[in-house]
């Protein structure tokens, strides 16, 4: 009797652990959410992905990825902002092209928030770019030649 009781406390005891290391792997987990896909008409090759990381986190990262004809360009994927807003949708994005470089706002159609040359295959931000110098010297160079197009462009 004794041995069926003990027994019967552990498999209970068992269970609740599993239960509560399950509840705990949920508020823990960080996953992704594909917002959606920007492609501009002056350039069909290329488009850009906005995916939103981390369901339980109150400042979730959004990061961007470079596709060519749907694939992934390795070099071109990045965190460039955080929101608290889980239902962000990709009607809050704008695409523009100017002078082969697709780039993208956020609420403001006036502050760039992505940039990417499709001539030389590089985008801001840049993970890879450690160097805050370079980074930045990168970041104005495109801007500047997207400004020619379109004045109102303000950077941040």
């Amino acid at each position: 009797m004794q041995k069926k009781f003990i027994f019967r406390i552990v498999v209970i005891l068992l269970i609740i652990i599993g239960f509560v290391w399950w509840f705990l792997y949920e508020l823990t987990w960080e996953g992704g959410r594909d917002i959606g896909v920007l492609s501009h008409p002056c350039n069909t090759e290329y488009s850009i992905k906005i995916t939103q990381y981390s369901k339980f986190d109150w400042a979730q990262p959004l990061y961007f990825e470079i596709l060519k004809k749907d694939k992934s360009l390795k070099d071109c994927y990045s965190q460039f902002g955080i929101t608290n807003n889980t239902s962000e949708n990709i009607n809050n994005f704008e695409i523009h092209c100017y002078d082969n470089i697709l780039y993208v706002t956020w609420k403001d159609e006036n502050i760039p928030i992505i940039m990417f040359d499709t001539k030389t295959l590089k985008s801001y931000p840049n993970k890879y770019i450690k160097d805050s110098y370079e980074d930045d010297k990168f970041k104005n160079e495109l801007f500047d030649r997207i400004k020619k197009g379109n004045q109102k462009l303000e950077i941040d």
